[in-house]
């Protein structure tokens, strides 16, 4: 299955690309994201959501919330390749 981008008017980082067939379920994404924004860690109150699925091609689903903000701390965390992040184009 190909990656997919998530986009949303309201996030400010570049967009995060994900790779569902790489995703292990380890779930360390929501631990960090959970981390940043409560303080605690519980993925139930992540911006990142991985859930695993019966009936689809991959075994894991990636998704983000409306609170997500592109931040990328999943993207740093994810040993897996399954997130990634385009880079800012930036001005020289």
């Amino acid at each position: 299955m190909c990656p997919s981008e998530t986009v949303s008017p309201h996030r400010t980082g570049p967009p995060i690309i994900t790779d569902a067939s790489k995703c292990t379920g380890c779930l360390i994404c929501e631990l960090r994201c959970s981390l940043r924004f409560e303080k605690a860690f519980n993925p139930a109150r992540a911006a990142i959501v991985i859930r695993r699925q019966t009936d689809s091609p991959n075994e894991y689903t990636i998704s983000f919330t409306d609170k997500c903000d592109n931040c990328g701390i999943c993207v740093r965390y994810c040993a897996y390749g399954a997130l990634n992040q385009e880079k800012k184009s930036g001005v020289t």
